[in-house]
């Protein structure tokens, strides 16, 4: 029997999934749901951008029930890679809201995980243009990545609560990034690592089908909380009282409504 690749795009892509032939979670369940006579084909369902865990949780349990045998259904390739970060690590208390999978180390200080965006997060609920994902959210799993890789890999042994804290980023975009399979790879450029703070700069790279997409480069330190809470507090408060001393009245006339 021939078999056909399908991918599984949220409805926000619902546009890209008309031009290339990918489908929407309803979609596959109105297709499950036919009579096995009615598919041509074997196929095989691949995991796209934007769909939740609990919609391929559905779709995976629908066809256990109406294939048990696996005869017209392959959902191997839906559940790879498919392993999201924890929020312990990427700083999110919902998980919807963590865009990338656990990371893998691939090198001395080089780090591999995918992009996993699920369109209830954060970011995708009051923006989308056309069919490519937008250069916030990856912008975020970017960050997202330089969290998790240093909780996982640098902060593990460490039992106390850790306070990162950015000191620069700059963001280079070469190409559009679709709702298929993608790929970050994070590099430690450098890393300055003493008892009290833990510095580093590095780069994360966006990638789809072999091509960078997107190029970040962060510059951060890792406190203790403890360490720098008191210091964040003086801080606080000296903005609250600068507010009063530098603020602008407004004119009667900007008033007028």
């Amino acid at each position: 029997m021939t078999q056909k690749d399908l991918i599984i795009v949220a409805n926000k892509f619902s546009e890209f999934a008309a031009h290339c032939g990918a489908v929407t979670p309803d979609q596959v369940i109105a297709l499950i749901d036919l009579p096995k006579s009615m598919l041509p084909q074997r196929l095989v369902l691949h995991r796209g951008q934007g769909v939740a865990d609990s919609e391929i949780d559905a779709i995976l349990s629908r066809i256990r029930d109406s294939d048990p045998e696996g005869d017209m259904w392959d959902t191997t390739p839906l559940t790879l890679n498919a392993k999201r970060a924890g929020g312990h690590h990427s700083h999110k208390r919902h998980d919807h809201n963590t865009l990338i999978t656990e990371p893998h180390q691939t090198g001395a200080d080089s780090y591999r995980m995918h992009l996993l965006v699920d369109e209830g997060c954060e970011l995708m609920g009051d923006h989308q243009t056309g069919q490519h994902i937008q250069g916030m959210v990856l912008i975020e799993a970017a960050r997202q990545a330089f969290l998790v890789v240093t909780e996982q890999f640098f902060l593990s042994d460490r039992n106390q609560k850790s306070y990162f804290v950015i000191n620069s980023v700059g963001t280079k975009f070469e190409n559009f990034v679709f709702p298929v399979s993608a790929h970050l790879d994070y590099r430690v450029i450098s890393k300055d690592i003493n008892e009290r703070r833990q510095k580093f700069e590095v780069e994360v790279d966006v990638v789809q089908s072999g091509m960078r997409c997107m190029t970040s480069s962060f510059s951060f330190t890792v406190y203790p909380a403890s360490l720098i809470a008191q210091k964040e507090r003086a801080l606080a408060e000296s903005a609250v009282a600068g507010i009063f001393k530098t603020a602008v009245p407004i004119s009667p006339a900007a008033q007028v409504v």
